[in-house]
């Protein structure tokens, strides 16, 4: 399992690349989900992994039918 610092900065860069290449995903980017009720570090680090994810499968999904814009 990934640390948390790990996924922060998995985060970070795929969401730098969403900016960067795919601006116009920018405004369907939710914030990364914070669950107040849930104090347990390893659901936390699952929520990051899960937020990565989805962000890593919605630019997998757009870039197989949209050109990137540094091509």
């Amino acid at each position: 399992m990934k640390t948390k610092i790990e996924l922060d900065e998995q985060i970070i860069s795929i969401t730098a690349k969403i900016h960067r290449e795919y601006p116009e995903l920018s405004e369907h980017i939710s914030e990364i989900p914070i669950k107040d009720s849930e104090s347990e570090e390893e659901i936390k680090i699952k929520n990051l992994e899960d937020y990565y994810n989805s962000l890593k499968e919605i630019v997998n999904k757009y870039a197989e039918t949209h050109k990137s814009k540094s091509r």
